[in-house]
């Protein structure tokens, strides 16, 4: 499996792993990162913070359930596109949007208010 397919994974555990260190820093003392109260707890508390949401998303990210789902932004927009009654905004975007198919949606609906 490529690294690419992986990334959610890594950035899940890379969270987890910051929330063992933090919170083995708050119990233990390491040379190099010492803590002292009132300073601890909240590294405790951000430790389990970061801990709780790394394992979560990492459990999620290996069933699969972080794949998008639901309408992208190029729907939402031709979909403003189809409600649009602005001439002047149907061409601004008609010219110079860098998406095509809402340029072409742009220009479409241009044409049909201006018959």
């Amino acid at each position: 499996m490529k690294i690419v397919e992986r990334h959610p994974q890594l950035i899940a555990a890379a969270i987890a792993a910051t929330g063992a260190l933090f919170l083995g820093a708050s119990i233990l003392e390491f040379p190099f990162l010492q803590t002292e109260p009132p300073g601890v707890y909240f590294l405790m508390a951000l430790a389990i913070v970061f801990l709780f949401c790394g394992s979560y998303f990492l459990i999620k990210a290996n069933r699969g359930q972080l794949d998008p789902s639901g309408k992208t932004v190029t729907d939402v927009r031709l979909r403003a596109i189809e409600n649009m009654d602005s001439a002047e905004l149907l061409s601004q975007i008609a010219r110079e949007d860098p998406d095509v198919n809402v340029r072409e949606k742009a220009l479409a609906r241009l044409e049909e208010i201006a018959a």
